[in-house]
């Protein structure tokens, strides 16, 4: 896991250094990072470790956490969620984490506990020991990306799934009152290709949204979308 800063959010320079370095097991690849800012100042990232990167039977995903005090340099902790244990059959995939009013930490990932995959949830009191959320929060849809606008959690997440004709390939947000139960996904935009929605808080009406897409031939790239979800 590497970093990039920027001071426009749309300029970016690579930072010298790696965040996250693989290890072993289920950390033989590392990825998807999300971060939540600590009480003492802190800084704890959660992120994907996997066996394999290859789809399918065999491929094993977990959620882990590091900690740092500068955004730099970070110490392993190890795992959060076992997925192997959770209840999500192997599969506990790209975490996006939530501060809460109350100062409990929420996780969205990836789930594979049903078919096709949906988007989950855990708590925890301490950021450390999760307990998974009953329920499925987002069907069909993956790649979770949550906000926080005035009363309203918006997630944004990415159809990616041939077997889901209902919802276009594409990005899409989400809309609930209480961070568990989502209407439904309205378009960003919808085309082929593109994944893993991070998003940005501008302002209370407004947010930028970083995605992936990938082209034929081409290497991935990182663009971005803003625009005003809430008038």
């Amino acid at each position: 896991i590497l970093s990039a800063i920027s001071k426009d959010g749309l300029t970016f320079t690579k930072e010298q250094g790696v965040r996250i370095s693989p290890g072993t097991g289920f950390e033989a690849h590392v990825c998807d990072p999300t971060i939540v800012d600590l009480p003492d100042g802190k800084m704890r990232m959660y992120y994907k470790g996997a066996n394999t990167m290859k789809p399918g039977p065999g491929s094993i995903h977990k959620i882990y956490s590091a900690i740092s005090s500068d955004g730099l340099n970070f110490q392993k902790e190890g795992l959060r969620i076992d997925s192997e244990a959770s209840g999500d059959n192997g599969w506990a995939s790209v975490p996006d984490a939530i501060t809460l009013p109350d100062g409990r930490v929420r996780i969205y990932y990836v789930t594979n506990s049903e078919m096709p995959h949906g988007i989950a949830s855990a708590i925890s009191s301490d950021g450390l020991h999760f307990i998974k959320e009953l329920g499925i929060r987002v069907p069909k849809l993956v790649d979770p990306a949550l906000v926080k606008l005035g009363n309203k959690y918006i997630l944004f997440a990415a159809s990616i799934e041939e077997m889901s004709p209902r919802v276009p390939k594409g990005i899409y947000y989400l809309e609930s009152s209480d961070g568990l139960e989502f209407g439904e996904p309205t378009a960003v935009f919808q085309t082929s290709n593109v994944y893993d929605p991070s998003v940005l808080k501008i302002d209370e009406s407004t947010v930028r949204v970083f995605y992936g897409r990938v082209e034929p031939l081409q290497k991935p790239a990182v663009e971005s979308h803003t625009g005003k979800i809430i008038e």
